[in-house]
């Protein structure tokens, strides 16, 4: 089987990972997995608390080498399952664009090419749910960095600017309620695949 490859972002706290976990599990062929992974993430604090601001060309670089890494492990997966992937190159191109840099949504590198999903799902929700579900489990760095309105309103403006990439979900209501939506799209995708290969 060729499989398709789901991306799901949105802002955390939004029910990326539930939702991306969820998915993976009610599919048969499902393989779940987020960036940074492996390696990567045992390292990911140091790398966020020693060069995010001084340093946010080689932050950028760490976290594009997380996706390429992510990317070439995704292409062997896809032959035979479904991949649901949390966090992907939107999300380093999101991030440090609203850092300053000048980056862009490219999947072609020159030196390698980084998989491109077939469908990227942003999981949308109300700020104020948002607060209380990172309330509760406890913020990270970059959630502290996003309580800054100004801040949080540049980085949704980014996601914005790309959203010809992605399909919204509305996750404001119940959880329940943005699984089923997503995983409409989802099998939408996997039953229009099925007639191109008919």
């Amino acid at each position: 089987m060729a499989g398709k490859f789901i991306v799901i972002t949105g802002l955390d706290g939004s029910g990326t990972t539930s939702i991306g976990k969820t998915l993976a599990e009610m599919d048969q062929e499902g393989y779940y997995l987020q960036t940074p992974e492996g390696v990567f993430s045992e390292h990911r604090e140091q790398f966020t608390q020693e060069l995010r601001e001084s340093y946010p060309d080689a932050h950028y670089l760490y976290y594009l080498t997380s996706v390429v890494k992510a990317s070439n492990d995704i292409k062997k997966k896809l032959k035979t399952h479904n991949v649901y992937c949390v966090r992907y190159l939107i999300d380093t191109i999101v991030s440090h664009r609203t850092m300053g840099l000048d980056v862009d949504l490219d999947y072609e590198l020159g030196f390698t090419s980084i998989v491109k999903p077939d469908l990227t799902l942003f999981i949308d929700i109300n700020e104020g749910v948002r607060q209380q579900r990172i309330t509760e489990r406890g913020k990270s760095i970059l959630d502290k960095t996003l309580d800054d309105t100004d801040f949080r309103i540049r980085f949704k403006s980014q996601f914005e600017r790309l959203s010809s990439h992605y399909t919204i979900v509305d996750n404001s209501t119940t959880l329940e309620a943005c699984l089923g939506s997503a995983k409409n799209k989802v099998d939408n995708l996997i039953a229009e695949k099925a007639l191109d290969k008919a």
